[in-house]
């Protein structure tokens, strides 16, 4: 089988610190050798909230398919409480976006973003 490399980003701005420790834990759990990137403070992008987020980068490999990584993504973001309308009421309780898979950039928008330019460097991405 095949390692797939992959690149997420998570986010939060509802208990900012609590959220991020706390997924940082599941995400390990799932996969071993993941590599954080700093923590990052970032404004909020379209949302009335004008709660800052905690944002961080990470990469680890794994024989996982996309799909499999991206519903545990969903998964967690459940477990942490995150609700449906949540976004809409500009709260973020956890957010966990792959944004690449191997090669293929699944979020070309967010790979332009200043965070995650300077996330990818520091990961040697």
């Amino acid at each position: 089988m095949k390692q797939h490399n992959c690149l997420i980003c998570m986010g939060s701005n509802t208990y900012k610190e609590a959220n991020i420790q706390w997924a940082q834990k599941q995400l390990t759990s799932y996969f071993p050798d993941i590599r954080f990137g700093s923590e990052q403070d970032t404004l909020p992008l379209g949302l009335t909230n004008p709660a800052h987020f905690t944002n961080q980068l990470a990469k680890f490999s794994t024989l996982l398919s996309m799909e499999k990584i991206k519903s545990i993504c969903k998964q967690l973001e459940s477990m942490a409480g995150r609700l449906p309308n949540d976004k809409k009421d500009g709260m973020v309780k956890l957010d966990i976006d792959l944004l690449i898979y191997d090669y293929q950039n699944l979020k070309e928008s967010d790979l332009k973003k200043d965070y995650v330019i300077a996330g990818m460097k520091e990961l040697d991405w």
